[in-house]
């Protein structure tokens, strides 16, 4: 290629990129070029980006460039990963494994690069999957989760999705094992808020009633703002208190789980 060639592709990459930065999905990579979609278009491991020659009138070119050579990207938030979540939360993890497959599919080739979604869509399926009895194919995906290093707290979130679906089926025993293993490592607030509602559970299992209330008062002492966790800690810490005798504070925990939290399905199990 010649040096005038060459420099007129380049200046027309220039042009062509920085007009489509204002596009939603937006690509930098580490040489400093940028390129957006729907202009430019994923091919394999690359982005193919569209050139026009300048001086002409028909003319044009393609530039390859690697999504190895991507320093981050800019992508809006997925609608889905909003709506499997509120599946999840409505107990239809069937319904959230369907609609997270595709995000999945489309962030697959930006997995490893920073603003993908690809890790946010990776833990609702490792959750979905773990609700439904897949405990082996949940533990594939944490497994990917861990190689594209995901957030240590969207790891232990499966992690404990699965634990909860062991206790369900009557494993406490593995239960116990994996909760030592995601207890170890766990250092984020929302973490250990979900291990201190799990233990709790293994513990009212076990029949120790005053241990699991400790740990169900670990969630309101110490993780106040964990909000995702609190109702089952409250329902947990009620149920403990009943088991001990303490009828005056099992009633005052119960009325403080349905004011704070009167759609939850802890406050209806309250209720009912």
């Amino acid at each position: 290629m010649s040096r005038r060639l060459s420099f007129i592709l380049s200046f027309a990459l220039i042009h062509a990129i920085s007009f489509g930065v204002a596009r939603s999905q937006t690509f930098y990579f580490n040489d400093g070029r940028k390129a957006s979609m729907p202009e430019a278009r994923v091919q394999g491991n690359n982005i193919i980006v569209p050139l026009k020659l300048a001086g002409t009138d028909g003319g044009s070119a393609e530039i390859t460039l690697s999504i190895s050579s991507l320093n981050h990207i800019e992508w809006p938030t997925p609608p889905v990963i909003a709506e499997a979540e509120a599946d999840l939360k409505a107990g239809k993890p069937a319904d959230a494994l369907k609609k997270i497959d595709a995000i999945l599919t489309e962030q697959e080739p930006f997995r490893e690069i920073p603003g993908s979604w690809w890790n946010q869509g990776a833990v609702v399926k490792a959750v979905a999957l773990a609700r439904l009895g897949k405990t082996v194919d949940a533990d594939v995906m944490l497994e990917r989760m861990r190689r594209s290093k995901a957030p240590s707290d969207d790891v232990s979130r499966g992690e404990m999705a699965i634990v909860t679906q062991l206790m369900s089926a009557g494993k406490i025993d593995a239960a116990k094992i994996r909760m030592e293993k995601i207890e170890a490592t766990a250092t984020d607030d929302a973490s250990l808020a979900a291990i201190a509602v799990t233990k709790g559970k293994i513990l009212e299992k076990a029949g120790q009633a005053e241990d699991a209330l400790l740990s169900y008062l670990r969630v309101p002492v110490f993780y106040p703002t964990e909000e995702e966790q609190m109702p089952a800690a409250l329902l947990g810490a009620a149920r403990a208190y009943k088991q001990l005798g303490d009828y005056a504070r099992a009633t005052s925990t119960i009325e403080t789980l349905t004011t704070r939290f009167p759609k939850s399905p802890e406050a209806a199990q309250a209720k009912g």
